[in-house]
Parts: structure tokens; C-alpha cells; sequence
């Protein structure tokens, strides 16, 4: 199976500061498992933890999949 690699938007409303976004480019062999990469890095990340507080709540997602240039 081939790895693509997804660009995925992470949208949620945080109590305090309105609307939040953050967005990451993942790899997967599906856009199922992009998905599942891309939310593994956004909860996992130690530095923006109060940034973040809110969004285990309520999340929307958007995720695409990023063209590849031809093998060469």
C-alpha cells in the first residue's frame, strides 16, 4: 500500500478565546488513518496545551488529500 499525505484543518470553539484552528499535514494509507495521525499529533503536543483545552468537546474536521508529484 502507498502512504499519501493529507492536509487536515482542525476547527473548535474554545470557551474563553472564540474560535480556534490549527492545521497539519499527516501520512496515511488512508484518509482514515491521516485523520487518526493528524489527531494524535494535536493532542499529543505538550506546547499549545491550554490552546487546546476546549476542543476534546467538540472538533469539525477537514481533510484533504495532497497531490503527489510523478515518479521520476
Amino acid at each position: 500500500m502507498s502512504r499519501h499525505t493529507y492536509r487536515v484543518l482542525v476547527k473548535w470553539k474554545h470557551r474563553k478565546w472564540g474560535p480556534q484552528t490549527h492545521e497539519a499535514s499527516a501520512e496515511g494509507t488512508s484518509i482514515r488513518r491521516g485523520i487518526a495521525n493528524a489527531l494524535l499529533a494535536f493532542f499529543s503536543d505538550k506546547n499549545s496545551r491550554d490552546r487546546r483545552k476546549d476542543a476534546h468537546a467538540e472538533l469539525t474536521l477537514t481533510a484533504r488529500r495532497l497531490k503527489t508529484p510523478p515518479a521520476r
